[in-house]
């Protein structure tokens, strides 16, 4: 069974969700079906630079005060942690373009393991605090997914997979997504947002009996103007 799921990789809520898709695919047990998982990329932010800025700086004026902001990242750290994700906002994350993160998904797919990576770059960024623009932060993530790190350290001083990137992204709007997670599952329900795993399990069920329509909807989730808590 085919997955699509459109996340950007410094979305709380996609790293989650992540998580809970996986547990909903637990839940079915044997009755789970194999998947074949394809990211896609989207960006929360397309203005960020390469430069990086304090995360707490950037969120001070985008949501009109640093109380604001540091109650919006306290709330999805407890609720990460709750789910046994090392989330930690105090560990300096910045803000920067998510762009050469999703070129390296691109090359995941092709040449490695985008699951693995995707994890890598969450957990990076999340639990580490890293870079997500540094060359040597995407080495280390491509080399969880099997990348050896010449070829990702070739890979992103060129421009290979940037055109097609940014016709993946520019496709998401035109599909209408406007928010992430986005899980597409079977090509035909969709589930919108860091659900529940038992509605993962539920849209799966759904799927395997061949009825479809929108799976779920209203789960906590990322848009341009930030995330639901």
């Amino acid at each position: 069974m085919r997955i699509d799921i459109w996340s950007d990789v410094v979305c709380p809520w996609c790293w989650i969700g992540k998580h809970r898709f996986q547990r909903g695919v637990e839940l079915l047990g044997d009755a789970a079906p194999p998947l074949e998982i394809h990211w896609h990329p989207f960006q929360l932010d397309p203005d960020a630079g390469t430069e990086p800025v304090p995360l707490l700086e950037a969120y001070t004026v985008k949501f009109g005060g640093r109380e604001r902001a540091q109650e919006l990242l306290s709330h999805t750290q407890a609720t990460a942690q709750g789910e046994g994700l090392p989330m930690d906002f105090g560990r300096g994350q910045v803000r920067v373009s998510t762009l050469p993160a999703h070129r390296l998904m691109w090359l995941a797919a092709r040449e490695g393991d985008a699951q693995a990576v995707a994890e890598a770059l969450f957990r990076a960024h999340f639990a580490e605090g890293r870079n997500l623009a540094a060359t040597a932060t995407l080495v280390a993530a491509g080399a969880a997914g099997g990348l050896p790190a010449a070829r990702v350290e070739e890979f992103l001083a060129g421009d290979e997979g940037l055109a097609e990137v940014r016709a993946q992204v520019a496709q998401a709007h035109a599909m209408g997504i406007r928010a992430v997670p986005t899980f597409v599952i079977d090509g035909r329900l969709a589930v919108q947002g860091g659900q529940p795993p038992e509605v993962f399990a539920g849209a799966l069920r759904q799927a395997l009996g061949d009825r479809g329509g929108a799976a779920g909807s209203g789960g906590a989730a990322c848009g341009p103007d930030g995330c639901e808590v």
